[in-house]
């Protein structure tokens, strides 16, 4: 495979070498597919289609299955003196 830089891709990776940030081409193909990866787990958390109704959303959560307790708290407040 052959990748084409253009002119401030080479330096942009050229300062990186030279900070000692990576050292090889392998580790910029490295960093551009964990890259890619977080962009596409972003993409796919998107894309998920709506939710039909309530009961749908709350079954599809991530907390889905954990047993999280929501009580409300049944304080009233307190009085205020105006």
């Amino acid at each position: 495979m052959t990748i084409q830089l253009n002119p401030e891709q080479e330096q942009v990776i050229g300062r990186a070498i030279q900070a000692g940030l990576i050292e090889t081409a392998d580790d910029v193909v490295e960093v551009g597919v964990e890259t890619i990866k977080q962009r596409l787990i972003a993409h796919d958390k998107l894309s998920v289609p709506p939710a039909k109704d309530l009961v749908e959303l709350f079954a599809s959560s991530p907390f889905a299955g954990l047993n999280m307790d929501f009580e409300r708290d049944q304080d009233t407040g307190r009085e205020v003196e105006l």
